[in-house]
């Protein structure tokens, strides 16, 4: 039985814009990795595409120019350290080396030194005999895959194969919305010049989550999965067209990553657009870039506007899993245009059950809140919020304004905090 969603406002003002190029900023604050260590000074000087730590997902200087300062970052997420780099007039690249694999393991280990943040779901997925390329963005504003999609056909073709052959791969599936059109005709060219076994292209219903793992696994590989099981179990690899194109760029060039495309948007933006940008680009200039206002700003948002994250420091850096970044004057209400937070017009649960219907996990997030809301840790464990995907779709049905997701994210950290004690 197919998983279906919800459908949101479609507030798509960047799709039918092109790729821009952010010019150089002046400093960059490349994150690290939670377990690396900088293997840089401060004072060295850096070229583009240095590598500046190891860890599990290795960083790289994302321009080329003098390492200011080891900085920490503090944000409601928790702590991150970052290399701040300033940029020089020159911009020069280091000398890196083309990879090469002949079998899925010099593969999974090349993606993973090139710092691409897909390296873990292909490590995962090792023994996956199925590839679905996600080209949905359900979101709201989102569209940079979309725009990787119309942009980079080439390259995603020249990935398609390449992962197809080292990871042996039987069936390539390419999802894209079905509203959108431009895309599904580059990515059909896209299987056809592909030289991979069973490549085709699958619309698929524009609804919210429909390019969640679990959501993508049981509609379109059509394999049952439950909540508690990942795609890689099933033998599915999930990527991006963006990471698909990356991986085929990387081994042509031995760049590894060092930038990504993000959409910059929201009422306070006057020129939205779809920016590719440095990884460590501060979200003030790329608001900039876009002509945004950040005075008057209420909500500033990293991602798309149901799973992505509040913030409220400008000076934050680009991520290289950050799709977007969003400013609104106001707070937006869970009814209208996403999940973000709801200040004022919060009512009583009614009990309509719209949340449970709209939740693709198969939760209940009200009864979460109230085991919560009255810490109540067994019930707790019984309604398993870990099972919970973090697709916001709870929060945005409930005619309550009730905050139902940051209620689940919350059942989720004391669980994982309190293991097996009561709260």
């Amino acid at each position: 039985m197919k998983i279906f969603g919800i459908f949101l406002d479609r507030e798509k003002n960047t799709e039918n814009g092109l790729t821009i190029a952010l010019p150089t900023p002046e400093r960059v604050a490349v994150p690290l990795p939670q377990d690396g260590t900088a293997e840089v000074k401060v004072g060295q000087w850096v070229l583009t595409g240095s590598r500046l730590c190891g860890g599990s997902l290795p960083a790289h200087a994302s321009v080329s120019g003098k390492v200011e300062e080891i900085k920490e970052f503090v944000t409601d997420d928790g702590r991150f350290t970052a290399v701040v780099i300033k940029a020089d007039e020159n911009q020069k690249n280091a000398a890196v080396k083309v990879p090469r694999a002949d079998d899925r393991e010099s593969f999974i280990n090349a993606v993973r030194e090139s710092g691409c943040p897909a390296a873990e779901k292909i490590a995962a997925a090792f023994n996956a005999d199925m590839l679905i390329v996600n080209g949905i963005e359900s979101e709201q504003y989102v569209t940079s895959e979309n725009r990787c999609m119309l942009d980079d056909g080439q390259l995603i073709t020249a990935g398609i194969t390449l992962i197809s052959r080292l990871m042996g791969i039987e069936k390539t599936v390419i999802a894209v919305a079905s509203d959108c059109e431009e895309a599904i005709d580059a990515m059909e060219k896209t299987a056809a010049d592909a030289d991979a076994p069973n490549c085709e292209v699958v619309k698929v219903r524009p609804d919210h989550p429909a390019g969640a793992d679990m959501v993508l696994v049981n509609n379109v590989a059509g394999r049952p999965i439950k909540a508690n099981e990942t795609a890689a179990e099933k033998k599915v690899l999930i990527l991006l067209p963006s990471d698909v194109a990356f991986i085929a760029g990387y081994f042509e060039t031995g760049m590894p990553f060092i930038k990504r495309r993000v959409t910059v948007d929201g009422d306070l933006v006057k020129t939205p657009c779809v920016a590719e940008a440095p990884i460590g680009t501060p979200l003030k200039d790329l608001f900039a870039f876009a002509d945004g206002n950040l005075q008057p700003a209420e909500k500033m948002v990293i991602g798309g506007l149901m799973t992505g994250r509040s913030v409220t420091d400008p000076e934050l850096p680009l991520g290289k899993c950050d799709s977007a970044a969003l400013i609104f004057m106001k707070p937006l209400e869970s009814g209208g245009k996403g999940s973000l937070k709801v200040t004022s017009g919060q009512t009583n649960c009614i009990r309509c059950g719209r949340c449970a219907k709209a939740c693709p996990a198969g939760l209940m997030p009200m009864l979460i809140e109230k085991a919560v809301n009255k810490k109540k840790h067994t019930e707790l464990r019984r309604l398993r919020p870990d099972l919970c995907i973090g697709c916001g779709s709870c929060t945005y049905v409930c005619p309550a304004k009730r905050e139902l997701k940051d209620a689940v994210d919350k059942a989720k950290e004391i669980l994982e905090r309190k293991g097996g004690d009561e709260i």
